[in-house]
């Protein structure tokens, strides 16, 4: 019981270490593709590359976050969220980007 009671501050610690980011960037479609998982649009960041939790510079998304009429070298203004479950190694972070609109 006493070891659980020293612990308890540590494991507080890291369950309060979880680090999001949330913001708007420009990105160039490179691609539209198919995976194994099914369609996908592949992007390049376009301009000053944002600094959130991890560095963007590309990026996927599934084709349902844009306008239907969609294609490469058109330039998108997409929202992007990050989340990193404990900031220890930034190794985890989990980016999702989408809906986007035409920029």
């Amino acid at each position: 019981m006493r070891k659980l009671v020293l612990l308890l501050p540590f494991l507080l610690l890291l369950t309060g270490c979880a680090q999001e980011w949330s913001g708007e960037v420009r990105f160039k479609v490179r691609e539209i593709g198919e995976i194994t998982s099914g369609p996908l649009v592949v992007l390049d960041v376009e301009g000053d590359k944002p600094t959130g939790i991890e560095l963007i510079s590309s990026g996927t998304a599934k084709p349902d976050q844009f306008p239907a009429d969609i294609k490469p070298g058109d330039v998108v203004l997409c929202q992007v969220k990050q989340h990193d479950k404990d900031n220890l190694d930034g190794g985890n972070t989990r980016t999702t980007i989408g809906p986007c609109k035409r920029a």
